[in-house]
């Protein structure tokens, strides 16, 4: 009798046996830019290259979703600030080197080949710790230009992110999120300070009022708020801000403590695929 209780079940459903509900990964791609955020974030990549000891980011601690991260080299010393503003070693090598045209191609580009439904991006900072930014965009260059909203990276014949020099997705995201139009992270803010608090490395907080800035920083960080708002199966994504005198260590182990935050709090088998 058991088979035709199966088939008697196809009958009901047909479409659920010819076509079973699909599966796909639960992608999570971190990004960083200047040491130190290209520094922790290595445990993650799988290039060799950058990670000799070998990726550990499949089903990373058991959550069911799968780390892949990316950053720039800065040769030969791994210092950019030895280096010219907007030279070659300041800006980097390999992905997302600190320029707005390469990092609009770099991170569309794995966007979508990874299709994330969590993003994570990161950058360097002044004087701060561990600093969880609440809002991204809203600058204004004062012109018409949407370009002139963000600060030369002095690299290159083009210095800022323009219409003809960026992917049409960058140039959607800072033409609509400016002149005060921001967007909020998507991250478990709250959790994540609390988490990384307790770990009594650095100082930790949220920052309310300003954003990434309006250089490297803040238009990375836009571009995962964008991903966020333009794909439906992302469900969190936002920028954290780390000090320029976090040592790497400390840094990993912050990022650990956010990502252990992160991927406990959703439910990667209540997830839709992308489409």
């Amino acid at each position: 009798m058991r088979p035709l209780i199966i088939v008697t079940a196809c009958l009901l459903c047909a479409s659920c046996c010819l076509f079973p509900e699909p599966t796909c990964p639960r992608n999570v791609v971190i990004s960083g830019y200047w040491p130190n955020t290209n520094e922790m974030l290595r445990p993650w990549s799988q290039n060799a290259a950058q990670n000799p000891g070998g990726w550990e980011g499949q089903n990373w601690n058991g959550h069911g979703f799968d780390v892949y991260a990316f950053f720039p080299e800065f040769p030969p010393d791994g210092n950019p600030m030895n280096d010219p503003f907007g030279s070659d070693g300041w800006v980097g090598s390999g992905d997302l080197k600190v320029d707005y045209q390469d990092t609009s191609a770099d991170f569309w580009r794995l966007m979508d080949t990874y299709q994330p439904h969590i993003v994570v991006t990161t950058s360097r900072g002044g004087s701060i710790g561990w600093e969880v930014e609440a809002v991204e965009g809203g600058h204004d260059g004062g012109s018409g230009n949407p370009a002139d909203d963000w600060n030369s990276d002095q690299h290159g014949s083009i210095g800022q992110p323009t219409q003809a020099s960026v992917d049409a997705r960058s140039w959607t995201a800072i033409s609509t999120y400016r002149a005060g139009t921001r967007l909020s992270s998507q991250l478990p803010m709250a959790e994540i300070v609390t988490a990384t608090q307790a770990l009594g490395l650095e100082s930790v907080q949220i920052d309310t009022n300003g954003t990434s800035g309006n250089y490297l920083s803040g238009f990375m960080g836009l571009h995962g708020l964008y991903y966020n708002q333009i794909a439906s199966h992302n469900v969190a994504a936002g920028h954290i801000h780390v000090g320029i005198s976090v040592s790497a260590a400390n840094a990993e182990t912050l990022m650990r403590t956010t990502l252990d935050t992160i991927l406990s709090a959703i439910d990667p088998s209540s997830l839709s695929c992308p489409r």
